[in-house]
């Protein structure tokens, strides 16, 4: 039988990502910022500029993911 190591990483994606190896990953399971919609806990993003925010994670997400990876990103309720 396969030994599954399980480790939940708790921190800014933005500075945790940087000190994980490429592809060591299986699965990321992600809630971004609303777009201005949680200014009190995330600060705040304009829509206008959301996908430019984004799109340097989400770079570093598939650095870090193994090619079978996976990734659930939660918006608003719902997973894409």
């Amino acid at each position: 039988m396969r030994q599954i190591n399980t480790k939940i990483i708790l921190g800014d994606c933005r500075e945790v990502l940087k000190n994980l190896d490429e592809n060591s990953i299986d699965l990321v399971v992600t809630s971004p910022p609303y777009a201005d919609s949680r200014n009190g806990t995330y600060g705040g993003i304009k829509p206008a500029h959301y996908v430019k925010w984004f799109l340097p994670i989400s770079k570093e997400l598939l650095k870090v993911l193994k090619p079978a990876r996976t990734s659930k990103n939660e918006h608003q309720g719902g997973l894409i």
